[in-house]
């Protein structure tokens, strides 16, 4: 079985997943755009059961009537994103693995809230919010 860990900047909050992803791509949302401070996130998505806290535990922000974003108390560092219509599911910012490397985007999601001046040169699908070509 596969295993993947990761954590915060400071090391107080770390994480390990127990799967394969399931989806993966960049976000260009407002909101992930305002959260991280950057143009655009990466972001793996796994099932909900195979994901667990291994140190520390997260704060929790309500980012929207219906998502919920994780990060450390501490140092601030965005680590997860859970739609509550997708318990099932949740994404992990691919910068707060260990191993970044092991999660290609496979899409890009909210294509409508692009940076202008950001150009990312892949062929990869460009979707209108979360998932509408």
């Amino acid at each position: 079985m596969e295993s993947y860990e990761g954590g915060c900047l400071c090391g107080k909050v770390r994480f390990r997943v127990s799967a394969p992803m399931l989806d993966s791509g960049y976000c260009h949302c407002r909101m992930c755009q305002r959260n991280s401070g950057s143009p655009v996130i990466a972001f793996a998505t796994f099932p909900v059961e195979e994901f667990g806290w291994i140190r520390g535990a997260p704060a929790v922000y309500a980012s929207s009537a219906n998502a919920r974003r994780q990060f450390c108390a501490g140092c601030g560092s965005y680590m997860v994103f859970q739609r509550d219509d997708l318990p099932q599911e949740i994404s992990v910012n691919v910068g707060a693995f260990d191993d970044p490397t092991a999660f290609p985007p496979r899409s890009h999601i909210f294509s409508e809230s692009r940076v202008s001046w950001l150009h990312i040169d892949d062929d990869l699908p460009r979707l209108q919010g979360y998932g509408v070509k």
